[in-house]
């Protein structure tokens, strides 16, 4: 079974400009979530999505597999997520030349939980799904 790990981080903000790599215990908030994904040891993958140049930049800095540029329609205020994960994991197979089965999105914004989780959420996803 092959897994994609997608993190979409959009650089515009209603609440905090470039909070997604604002510094959260030393490290850019991003980080915490690359790190958890890449410790989690069960992706085939792990990308980046997003319509900063510096938090595009910041990612590739950490490691991530692939680095893909969100369009702007799918990086507004208004624009839901569903569509810029599919452009993702698209984008991903495409550079990857792999299908993936199971497909995963971490949001920044949610550093305190426990590679455990990851691992858990995926096992019970792939059982269940």
């Amino acid at each position: 079974m092959k897994r994609l790990c997608s993190i979409c981080a959009r650089g515009g903000s209603k609440g905090l400009k470039n909070k997604n790599i604002m510094p959260l215990l030393g490290s850019p908030l991003i980080a915490h979530t690359i790190e958890h994904a890449m410790n989690a040891g069960i992706f085939d993958a792990v990308v980046v999505s997003s319509d900063s140049e510096e938090i595009l930049s910041v990612s590739k800095s950490l490691g991530v597999d692939f680095l893909i540029v969100r369009p702007e329609h799918l990086a507004s205020d208004t624009a839901p997520k569903i569509p810029a994960i599919r452009h993702c994991a698209i984008e991903a197979e495409k550079l990857s030349g792999i299908q993936f089965d199971t497909f995963v999105d971490l949001d920044c914004t949610s550093p305190l939980r426990s590679i455990q989780d990851i691992i858990d959420a995926v096992k019970t996803l792939e059982i269940k799904g």
